[in-house]
């Protein structure tokens, strides 16, 4: 998504949409405009386009909050702003993000609001530290969003009348002793043989050549083709022009004959 960014507050006045993947499963992100802490017959149409996209969408709700209020409101009236729109999540997950743990972090909060976000955490309701700047614990909250609405997905499946009928197709087997005989695997002697002998060894990879070569290693990719002859692996590769092969027109005593010639021009 195209999302213009400004350093100052309700830089977003309409819905944008992204995508991404996870877990090899397209999913769509929407950032919603700001919404401010007022009645909702008091609230305009950009507002109410976030309200509605929130109230209607079956998605996982992602509340912002800005912990070192430089958003020009106070953690208290973030607060009710969430306490206010959390009817309209009933059923669905909920995440709070603490945003700008760069300029404040959560273990320097006032004590009221360590409280408060201990409550949310105990309603059900995780608070996740992140910041948007250095990118810390947005991956955290992605995942945890992603799974909270895939597990929500799969439990509303799992309760629909089709799965009823899928349920009852399934059969699961759990197999009985027959006997007291015990029964190890069998494996071969052969393959027994080979992996004790692989116990204390491990395959050198590039990655170690690296760190030992240091800044003067350079990958090398010409030892790794398959010739029917090796030892053309470094050959020089011939450079074709007009159909005829450069290398074929090359003088190798070319130098000796420059100097050959400079020598009869100085006499």
């Amino acid at each position: 998504a195209d999302v213009e960014v400004q350093p100052y507050a309700f830089t977003t006045k309409s819905l944008f949409v992204g995508h991404m993947f996870y877990k090899y499963l397209p999913w769509q992100v929407v950032d919603t405009p700001g919404i401010l802490d007022h009645s909702l017959e008091e609230r305009n149409t950009i507002e109410m386009q976030a309200i509605t996209a929130l109230a209607h969408l079956r998605a996982a709700v992602l509340y912002l909050m800005d912990g070192s209020e430089q958003c020009g409101h106070s953690f208290a009236e973030q607060l009710a702003l969430f306490q206010s729109l959390r009817p309209l999540f009933a059923r669905k997950p909920l995440i709070v993000l603490l945003n700008k743990i760069d300029v404040v972090k959560p273990d320097d909060l006032a004590p009221e609001y360590k409280a408060e976000l201990e409550k949310l955490v105990a309603s059900g309701v995780p608070v996740l530290p992140i910041s948007t700047l250095t990118e810390e614990g947005l991956a955290e909250a992605k995942t945890e969003a992603c799974d909270r609405l895939l597990e929500q997905r799969v439990e509303a499946k799992l309760r629909g009348k089709n799965s009823s009928r899928i349920i009852d197709r399934l059969h699961l087997a759990m197999p009985q002793p027959r006997d007291q005989k015990v029964r190890p695997p069998c494996i071969p002697q052969e393959a027994l043989e080979k992996r004790q002998a692989m116990v204390g060894e491990r395959r050198r990879t590039l990655r170690d050549e690296e760190v030992e070569g240091g800044e003067d290693w350079s990958l090398d990719l010409k030892r790794e083709y398959q010739l029917r002859d090796n030892t053309q692996r470094y050959d020089i590769v011939p450079e074709i022009m007009y159909g005829k092969n450069v290398a074929d027109f090359i003088d190798e005593d070319i130098a000796k004959r420059l100097d050959e010639l400079e020598e009869e021009e100085g006499q």
